[in-house]
């Protein structure tokens, strides 16, 4: 492993815990048009753009499935309950970015979320004041798997691919994370990574709090 200069989070399913919010939404909103929504069908998208979560959505249900008008009254939904309520951010987040920051590390979160909606979160959450950069969906042509949000997070932190460090929840941004050149830790959430993807990852910790571990251990 390459000396980690710097630490690329994902943020939904990482910093955030919005992945059970955005399925319970998308839930809710399916009933109204006469589909269904297992778990297994939203881990399926789970890490992509809208475009990647279109395509998924698009096979699964046929061609005409409304997606356009579903996702955004389920995008209305999961704002209007986060307004109410806040935003939940994940268990020792703000342990490791203060850990991170006291260590020099640069840091950039890389979301497949639109900025606009982005950057309103991290700011919620306290979060955006502790990072360097911030790289979203709408700002990328590929989305993850595709490894050009990272590479154009190490890009904005001055940083060589093999000397970040990515912690990523999904399968399709520990294979973008690999397919970087990057050092991909895998923190689950929903889910754990498919039998092929682990072995992309360079390693899993069960929380962030193992992250700091590793790092202090490692690096």
């Amino acid at each position: 492993m390459e000396k980690v200069d710097a630490v690329i989070f994902d943020m939904d399913g990482v910093l955030i815990d919005s992945e059970r919010l955005s399925f319970k939404c998308f839930q809710e909103v399916l009933k109204d048009y006469d589909y269904e929504m297992d778990e297994k069908i939203y881990l399926k998208f789970i890490g992509r753009n809208i475009d990647g979560i279109r395509g998924v959505l698009k096979k699964e249900y046929g061609e005409d499935f409304p997606f356009e008008e579903i996702y955004k009254k389920k995008s209305k939904m999961a704002l209007e309950f986060t307004n109410k309520n806040g935003v939940k951010v994940k268990p020792d987040v703000h342990k490791l970015l203060d850990y991170l920051n006291n260590k020099k590390y640069k840091i950039a979160v890389a979301t497949s979320t639109r900025r606009e909606r982005a950057l309103e979160l991290l700011e919620e959450a306290g979060v955006k004041d502790k990072v360097n950069c911030v790289v979203c969906g709408d700002q990328v042509e590929h989305s993850k798997p595709n490894p050009e949000i990272f590479l154009k997070a190490a890009k904005g932190l001055e940083v060589k691919p093999e000397n970040c460090m990515v912690i990523e929840d999904s399968d399709a941004g520990i294979t973008a994370a690999h397919a970087a050149k990057m050092v991909g830790i895998h923190v689950p959430d929903m889910k754990e990574l498919e039998d092929e993807t682990k072995k992309l990852a360079f390693k899993i910790c069960k929380n962030l709090i193992d992250v700091k571990g590793f790092l202090e251990e490692h690096n």
